[in-house]
């Protein structure tokens, strides 16, 4: 579990995770996946 960005570029929202994560994630390219999004108030 880990803390992402969320941005905005036109109409789509893109994921930025950290980059400690991004090679785990990478090696997910073409698979499908489950996210688990928790928003927490106060938090933005």
């Amino acid at each position: 579990m880990f803390e992402a960005s969320v941005i905005k570029m036109g109409s789509r929202y893109y994921i930025y995770p950290p980059k400690r994560y991004q090679d785990k994630i990478a090696r997910l390219h073409g698979k499908k996946v489950k996210i688990l999004l928790v928003c927490e108030k106060g938090n933005s």
